[in-house]
């Protein structure tokens, strides 16, 4: 087997130094030419989009404002839903720091304060019919938390608002561009 010998080159110290000078310069230059061409890009996405919304807004009709505010009212009241079982789980876990010990709050409780001597209370204390639905129901209340019960339908809401409200603008918007156009 033939053995290569390697000599050692000197090590040129100072070649590579300015090899990473120039480099690190022409990134500075491309650095600014990209920080100018992104600048000037977003001033134009802005101007065309401000141009755009002026141009909607001043098209929209009361029935439109009306349909938007009975979904803000919507949003806003399945945000304080939101919020409420956010809270609760906030309290929750404060006891269980304080504590050491998990606190549950089934949904029965909520039922039976709410519900308390209704016909829907009577019928799933004792009911004459519908037996397996009253056991469905019956184990959802005790066995679901109240947070999840007010989290998980509130973001469902909101999530399914903010979907109809994306495509109704967007629908509404095409309809203003191809009356412009004809």
């Amino acid at each position: 087997m033939a053995q290569t010998k390697y000599e050692d080159q000197k090590a040129d110290h100072m070649s590579w130094i300015q090899w990473i000078n120039i480099n690190l310069d022409n990134a500075k230059e491309f650095y600014e030419e990209v920080k100018i061409n992104l600048r000037e890009i977003t001033s134009q996405i802005i101007s065309k989009v401000s141009k755009e919304l002026r141009f909607f807004i001043s098209k929209l009709t009361t029935v439109d404002f009306f349909c938007g505010s009975i979904t803000l009212g919507i949003m806003v009241f399945a945000s304080l839903f939101l919020a409420f079982g956010l809270g609760l789980v906030g309290y929750q876990v404060f006891l269980w720091i304080k504590d050491g010990v998990w606190s549950e709050f089934a949904t029965i409780e909520v039922f039976n304060f709410l519900f308390e001597n209704t016909l829907l209370a009577q019928w799933l204390d004792n009911p004459e019919s519908w037996l397996g639905l009253q056991k469905i129901i019956e184990w959802l209340l005790y066995n679901i938390p109240v947070s999840v019960a007010l989290i998980v339908p509130s973001i469902m809401v909101l999530v399914g608002m903010m979907c109809v409200t994306v495509v109704a603008l967007t629908l509404r918007f095409y309809q203003f561009k191809s009356k412009e156009n004809i």
